[in-house]
């Protein structure tokens, strides 16, 4: 173009119409292809939660992706279309290499300023204008992705010069061995990571027997891996990148479901509680030993009240008139739902409330059979650490029943803590059975069953409480684990889906690097071809380059998933992280198989080129 007589502005205009095409293709493309996901997201959370989300369509925002998709494509393009246009047309046709002269050396170097320059701009602009952030995003995402990158040039440079040998040798069995015995101790520490590298030490051994050809391919696919050292380690990173943040989002996603499971399930002491009339409690009570499935229960009674004054004060003078629960209080509304209702033990034939569920505050004491037919109550200790009341040991509660008939005054010998899911009490206030019968309006009275039915049997116990009682209100504990686990599998798949538009970007630039390779090797396939090599051979090279890609990748994606997670459990959640080695092993071995296939799809045709077609085009 330039001995036509084209000029640097001409060029610049043509490759930068060609890049921004694409760039808005593409961002018109991501923003219908965005605004899609988005609505689906949006069903997905009204359906988990219950909410009623507005669907708006935002033309400023959904402009301000196409141009951000234009803008980005013409930054990165904009470092090869000047290197481009300045390139010495007498280099072109001599085939000669343009050399790293000084100019070209300053150029690239004041390029790389300028790009950085207009990324923080773009940065900026998407943050909201934010220009610390901005920079902060831009320069420590560069510095991040230049070390990874180092880091992995490294991986591939050392993948590239691998071993094939003809024969056993001592160094080479020496290499073997060590690898193979790091990777064994590896096991004890991350088992899954250990296997696949002690799989990969072993076929040490194994491919020295293998047959001359199939040492050949696979001595020429490692050797391919350095040829475009860059390229390679560009699409590692793209896998890595794209591994790593599914990864860590099932990761946690496990852990924290399995950690919410089992405080769930530890904290349960009872997985069924109904509420029924006290007449159908006698009922139900007299009927327990014909539930399915029943290994304990409890009954109680339970009266809803209305607090009217805390020693002889009118509650009214001492809660605020409004407010919410903060910092060192319970609120106006807070400390009313601490004082609502007292659930009653028949505490004089023994049945006590238990000290390791409702730990008793220091300085207080529990209820006791002496408590029979009194007016001593235990209350939530966070009356007495909370304000606005801070009640104290001895004070009293004077209660009104829900009809304002009965009026009783009520003290305080004692305070409870509670923690985790506590169900030992469906009402604040624990007094006696009697104290929650007067409470009660004539013909009114409540009972709280808490029944520990066995997990196989919880449906069939709660269809017998059904018939026996088809007034009861019955809540099945058990159900929360069913409800969190789908909450946490339906936010799961929606952030498991985002992040794999990641992965598909590497995927993408597999499919280019394949394509570009086989552009760049289509000399050397004739060549191999003219001499024996088959199709298959040179697939099967293939095949192998660009699975020890995929593969490595995705191990030190999950290398570096493992680590945060310990970093995390250890400093952030306070709870112990696992990575499962099930996640771990189809996360690796399916990025391996995913740029395989890749390969596959992409050199199909260009594998099967007719050699002589081929070496007379050169």
């Amino acid at each position: 173009l330039k001995t036509n007589g084209y000029r640097r502005t001409d060029l610049y205009l043509l490759f930068g119409l060609e890049a921004g095409m694409l760039g808005l293709i593409g961002g018109a493309l991501g923003a219908g292809a965005a605004t899609g996901v988005s609505y689906l997201v949006r069903n997905l959370v009204q359906q988990t939660f219950g909410l009623n989300i507005p669907f708006l369509l935002d033309p400023t925002t959904i402009l301000g992706g196409v141009l951000i998709g234009l803008l980005t494509s013409l930054i990165f393009g904009l470092l090869p279309i000047v290197q481009a246009a300045n390139i010495r047309p007498l280099n072109v046709i001599r085939e000669l290499p343009e050399g790293n002269r000084t100019g070209s050396i300053a150029l690239t170097i004041g390029m790389l300023i300028i790009l950085s320059v207009l990324f923080c701009a773009l940065a900026i602009f998407i943050l909201n204008n934010d220009v610390t952030l901005g920079l902060i995003s831009v320069y420590g995402t560069f510095i991040f992705l230049g070390l990874l990158s180092l880091f992995f040039g490294l991986v591939v440079f050392i993948i590239s010069i691998l071993p094939v040998p003809e024969r056993f040798s001592a160094g080479y069995l020496a290499l073997v061995i060590t690898a193979t015995v790091l990777s064994g101790l590896l096991c004890l520490i991350l088992p899954a990571f250990g296997a696949l590298l002690l799989i990969v030490s072993l076929m040490g051994f194994v491919i020295v027997l293998l047959p001359r050809t199939w040492k050949a391919t696979t001595k020429m696919a490692l050797r391919n891996i350095g040829r475009q050292r860059a390229r390679t380690t560009t699409t590692m990173l793209a896998l890595f990148v794209g591994i790593f943040t599914i990864g860590l989002i099932l990761v946690l996603g496990q852990d924290l479901r399995d950690t919410v499971n089992n405080a769930i399930s530890k904290s349960l002491d009872f997985n069924v509680i109904a509420l029924m009339s006290s007449a159908n409690g006698d009922k139900l009570q007299s009927q327990l030993s014909t539930i399915p499935g029943l290994k304990a229960s409890r009954h109680t009674q339970i009266a809803s009240a209305a607090p009217v004054a805390i020693d002889g004060k009118p509650i009214q003078t001492l809660l605020p008139k409004s407010g919410s629960p903060g910092s060192g209080t319970l609120g106006r509304e807070g400390a009313l739902q601490f004082l609502r209702g007292v659930e009653g033990y028949d505490v004089g034939n023994n049945q006590l409330p238990d000290p390791s569920k409702l730990p008793i505050r220091a300085g207080g004491r529990s209820l006791t059979a002496n408590d029979a037919g009194t007016n001593n109550i235990l209350a939530p200790s966070l009356l007495a650490t909370l304000g606005p009341l801070h009640l104290k040991l001895n004070d009293t509660i004077t209660l009104v029943s829900v009809d304002g008939k009965t009026i009783k005054t009520l003290t305080i010998v004692g305070f409870y803590n509670t923690s985790g899911f506590n169900t030992d009490n469906f009402e604040p206030l624990i007094g006696s059975a009697d104290l929650a019968k007067s409470l009660s309006p004539a013909g009114l009275g409540q009972s709280a069953f808490y029944m520990k039915l066995d997990t196989a049997l919880v449906s069939k116990g709660v269809e017998k409480i059904g018939n026996i009682v088809p007034d009861a209100f019955v809540l099945n504990l058990a159900n929360i684990t069913n409800i969190i686990d789908q909450i946490l599998n339906d936010v799961l798949l929606t952030l498991t889906t985002i992040a794999s538009l990641s992965l598909l970007a590497g995927v993408i630039i597999i499919a280019n690097a394949v394509a570009l390779a086989m552009l760049e090797r289509r000399r050397e396939l004739g060549i191999l071809k003219s001499v024996g090599y088959t199709s298959g051979s040179i697939l099967s090279e293939v095949l192998i380059e660009n699975g020890v890609i995929g593969g490595t990748g995705a191990l030190l994606a999950m290398l570096l998933v493992t680590l945060a997670t310990t970093v995390l459990a250890q400093y952030v959640f306070k709870i112990p992280l696992n990575v499962a080695w099930e996640i771990a092993l189809a996360l690796i071995v399916g990025s391996a198989i995913l740029a395989m296939l890749t390969s596959i799809l992409v050199a199909w045709t260009a594998v099967r080129v007719r050699p002589l077609e081929v070496l007379r085009y050169e």
